[in-house]
């Protein structure tokens, strides 16, 4: 059976990013700006006049700090690898170490502990910005695959959609814009290690663009593809045998997600990875603003980690005594992989 290798002509869906923003007046330069907390104050304000069409929650945080040492030879893609995380979330993670060249014996902190999207908690969800798969049939605490998703040319689909057909072994029918950009390859191309596709395909919904395997281990964790959803390869051979079709998927943008934990309010950013937002800034602070907590924030930490999107969750408040939940933040184990094969 021929599988669709994906295109960028396909309807994505509704964005994730609350519609009020487009209103906002930017808080200032991203770069070298002192924010004062008058100031963020009464942006927020702005943002919580007009109500977003879904109410934003605080979510919890999970998984354990984790990190391990550069092995003789090893870039961060090696390292990535190994652990079974994306490429780019580990280079965010430690901005002093070289990619490429990393000292044998560095420290490298490993991107396994976050905040949980804000999402319902059931079936599948893609989130683009920080390309992670969850697949929350898992109790309690989500299994997560590390992601490649659709650069900015080709975009990911944003929406909920069904898990459609699904095939093993796919053949890929080359894309007429990609056999544009590459007029080398064939027609189709069958199974085996020359296969973009990898071993396993589950389409979206009825678009032309799915969640696959892949012949690039080194694209996972980045913007890699023309749309389509690239796992590891013995990640989506797992996921394959346990989504049977007409599994919800839910893929959203949401670059900020903020998480409690304790009295902890965390902030966990990622790059605006398709630059759908004219105010990072201000996008971050809509949830915040929505709950009723800018007086709970340290502005500054909420700008720098903005500005720093190291995808890892952050303290950038603490949350009032009222407003504590009745128990601590959950806190579980951090997702676990398979070793590689």
């Amino acid at each position: 059976m021929d599988v669709p290798g994906g295109g960028s002509d396909v309807p994505g869906g509704g964005s994730e990013v609350p519609p009020q923003l487009a209103t906002v007046p930017r808080l200032g330069r991203r770069h070298g700006a002192i924010l004062t907390c008058a100031a963020l104050t009464a942006a927020g304000a702005a943002l919580a006049a007009e109500p977003a069409s879904v109410a934003p929650r605080l979510r919890p945080v999970v998984g354990e700090e984790r990190s391990v040492l550069v092995e003789p030879n090893d870039t961060l893609l090696d390292v990535a690898f190994r652990e079974r995380l994306g490429f780019e979330s580990v280079v965010r993670m430690n901005p002093g170490l070289d990619e490429w060249i990393p000292d044998p014996g560095s420290v490298v902190r490993l991107p396994t502990r976050f905040v949980l999207p804000d999402v319902e908690p059931e079936g599948l969800v893609l989130n683009v910005p920080e390309m992670r798969l969850y697949d929350f049939r898992v109790a309690p605490v989500p299994d997560v695959y590390a992601a490649a998703v659709g650069d900015p040319a080709d975009p990911t689909p944003l929406g909920t959609f069904r898990i459609g057909q699904k095939r093993i072994d796919p053949v890929w029918t080359v894309p007429a814009s990609i056999r544009a950009e590459k007029p080398e390859l064939p027609a189709q191309v069958p199974p085996g290690p020359a296969n973009p596709l990898g071993s396993y395909w589950m389409t979206i919904g009825t678009t032309s663009y799915g969640i696959h395997g892949t012949n690039v281990r080194w694209s996972i964790g980045r913007m890699a593809t023309h749309g389509c959803v690239r796992l590891y390869e013995d990640q989506i051979e797992r996921l394959f045998q346990r989504t049977p079709p007409g599994t919800r998927l839910r893929v959203v943008y949401q670059p900020f997600k903020w998480g409690v934990d304790g009295d902890a309010l965390t902030l966990e950013a990622h790059p605006d990875l398709y630059a759908r937002l004219e105010d990072p800034l201000a996008a971050a602070l809509a949830t915040p603003s929505a709950l009723g907590l800018l007086g709970a924030l340290d502005f500054e930490r909420v700008a720098q980690t903005v500005e720093a999107a190291l995808g890892t969750p952050v303290r950038v408040g603490t949350l009032p005594t009222s407003r504590a939940p009745g128990a601590a933040g959950e806190r579980a184990r951090a997702p676990t992989s398979p070793p590689p094969s």
